[in-house]
């Protein structure tokens, strides 16, 4: 089984909830969660059960602006990625990445990303979506790996429901919580060799790449 890291901002309740669900092995998997600030102290306490090592960054102390933070966070990022012998780290960080992490760590960070790539790359992708008048009738998540831009890494895999569903409901973790699967999904696809990446190209090996689907569902009344 592969090595992760995750990288985190805030409460992050995607990591906590996929933590809670995930079994004795892949929690053994996991070896450092890094967190641009102090962890939220549920998370703490999870990770302290689960023997998961997490280590805070302390970003607004590591440069006098953005640019300087982004690039010293990522140098350090990457010290505890290589001391830790990490594999695949998972994005669920609001911080650009830089530097040379993302060329030892090329098609090996994955983000997740709450907006069907490339529409509404950037922060609130979710309220984009509903705000905007030319949204697609779907909206979901994509899992892409990072590279130098914002958001504009080789897409890996996609998770869609009708945008209908939020409008309708205002609930963001209907969505959100789409990603938990795709999370277990990749590790089971990392850990049996399948996932590979090239010239900017991401392949899953034993993939039904010609399934589709239709939305929405319509259960027709039975006649009377």
């Amino acid at each position: 089984m592969s090595k992760y890291g995750f990288y985190i901002s805030g409460k992050s309740e995607r990591v906590k909830r996929f933590i809670r669900q995930a079994d004795g092995a892949v929690c053994r998997s996991v070896r450092t969660v890094i967190s641009e600030y102090d962890i939220e102290s549920d998370l703490k306490k999870l990770l302290e059960q689960k023997g998961i090592g997490f280590k805070a960054l302390g970003y607004t102390a590591l440069g006098k602006d953005n640019t300087e933070r982004n690039l010293e966070f990522s140098n350090r990022m990457l010290r505890e990625l290589t001391e830790q012998g990490i594999d695949y780290c998972f994005s669920f960080g609001s911080h650009i990445l830089a530097g040379e992490l993302l060329t030892k760590y090329r098609y090996r960070i994955i983000n997740f990303h709450p907006s069907l790539l490339p529409m509404y790359p950037g922060l609130k992708a979710i309220d984009q979506a509903a705000g905007d008048s030319r949204t697609p009738f779907l909206i979901g998540n994509t899992a892409h790996f990072i590279d130098e831009g914002v958001d504009t890494g080789p897409v890996i895999m996609q998770s869609v429901i009708p945008l209908q569903i939020f409008e309708d409901s205002k609930d963001y973790d209907r969505i959100l919580d789409l990603q938990i699967d795709m999370l277990n999904r990749l590790i089971e696809i990392i850990d049996n060799g399948c996932l590979s990446a090239a010239d900017g190209k991401v392949r899953i090996k034993n993939a039904d790449y010609g399934k589709s689907m239709t939305f929405p569902f319509w259960k027709q009344e039975p006649l009377r």
